[in-house]
């Protein structure tokens, strides 16, 4: 079976492959794989040493420029860029490291945009009667919940998700899900893999969050958010479609762009008008992420203090003390840091093409399309045209 798979499809084979091999010395490289079982099994009986599974992916990158496969010859770059960073951690600064691992072109968030962002938070807070300065934290403070009571709450948006996809979402899945708990004190409520074949949705009910932030959450990284992308990914375009690319999900690679951009926008699609309140931790979320932008650049790039741009993240995003912290700890940690850039840059690329699909941005043309394909930022929107074009066309 396995030999048909690489038969069908060399190049995508390849970059599982090489991003198996290379899962050793990064081990912040693969996030989630469901693809062939002697794959995994081969990967942890073989030992390839760093300048190896560099050639390797100088190779790979070469043959798929050849071939025309753009974005296998990115996802390959970015395991490239990640093991040169192994041999070398200060090799690129911070700006350069992000567009090298993510294939884009870093463009901070515009001051005038983050300033309206703020003025909405503070418009939404005021409505919902935490009017002034200190409003939001004031808010949150009074609205946060932890322990037995998030969990029911993160259980209650599950099921609804779940029900929005397997009753309203156009393209077919199978649920493959496990739920738990975690105590990993740099998550909330996250998307994990347990090898060698399960996705686990686990809940850290130490971390206090607001019931509307809990909503987002859930949304973001499962349903409509990252689970139900994988879960297309790996049974559509992978299982039946033999695109092996899409049976592993690779972190800090272009791919996550727009994989963060469905997922910043799945709590939209789940309840396109929420209410205030809701509408409010929603929008400060996107708010934080500005924050965390700005943060990672001040600590990453510019070399500030910590205790420096924890205030900036503090003052920005509205954050309590034990918030700044958490997200200090992400925007420090190896992983973490760069890929704060993909959750902005990546959902306003998905806005974008939501926006060029019109009235077809919840058909299955469009959704299959976004949720199945294989995506990078540069190409993204010129292929969004073209799928909406062709709607137009076939209408």
């Amino acid at each position: 079976m396995t030999l048909e798979i690489e038969a069908a499809d060399p190049l995508g084979t390849e970059m599982v492959k090489l991003s198996l091999a290379a899962w050793p010395h990064l081990p912040q490289l693969v996030s989630d794989y469901l693809g062939p079982e002697p794959w995994l099994r081969e990967s942890r009986s073989a030992e390839w040493s760093v300048p190896d599974l560099e050639r390797r992916a100088r190779a790979l990158i070469g043959e798929a420029e050849r071939a025309g496969d753009g974005y296998v010859a990115v996802q390959a770059r970015a395991i490239a860029t990640q093991l040169e960073v192994h041999a070398d951690p200060k090799r690129y600064g911070y700006v350069e490291l992000v567009e090298r691992l993510l294939a884009c072109t870093f463009v901070p968030p515009e001051p005038d945009e983050v300033a309206d962002l703020a003025a909405e938070v503070d418009s939404l807070c005021a409505a919902a009667g935490f009017a002034g300065a200190g409003g939001v934290e004031r808010w949150e403070a009074a609205s946060t919940i932890a322990g037995e009571a998030k969990w029911d709450v993160a259980l209650d948006v599950y099921r609804e998700g779940r029900l929005y996809a397997l009753t309203r979402f156009p393209v077919p899945f199978e649920e493959r899900l496990d739920i738990a708990r975690t105590d990993d004190p740099i998550t909330s409520l996250h998307l994990t893999w347990r090898d060698p074949d399960r996705m686990v949705f686990e809940v850290n009910v130490g971390v206090p969050r607001t019931p509307a932030t809990i909503r987002y959450e859930v949304a973001h990284n499962i349903y409509p958010g990252d689970y139900l992308h994988m879960a297309v990914l790996t049974q559509q375009t992978y299982g039946s479609g033999g695109r092996v690319a899409a049976c592993i999900k690779l972190k800090n690679a272009p791919e996550n762009v727009i994989a963060e951009g469905i997922e910043d926008l799945a709590p939209f699609r789940l309840d396109p008008t929420p209410d205030g309140a809701t509408e409010l931790a929603w929008k400060l979320e996107w708010l934080r992420r500005a924050a965390c932008i700005s943060g990672a650049v001040r600590r990453r790039q510019d070399g500030e203090p910590r205790a420096d741009v924890i205030a900036h993240l503090r003052r920005v995003g509205h954050m309590s003390e034990a918030r700044a912290a958490q997200d200090m700890d992400r925007i420090e940690h190896p992983l973490w840091g760069t890929y704060q850039y993909t959750y902005w840059l990546g959902r306003k690329l998905v806005e974008e093409a939501d926006r060029i699909a019109g009235d077809g941005v919840a058909g299955s043309r469009h959704l299959g399309w976004l949720y199945g394909g294989l995506h990078v930022p540069q190409t993204f929107l010129d292929d969004a045209r073209r799928m909406a074009a062709a709607a137009t066309v076939s209408s």
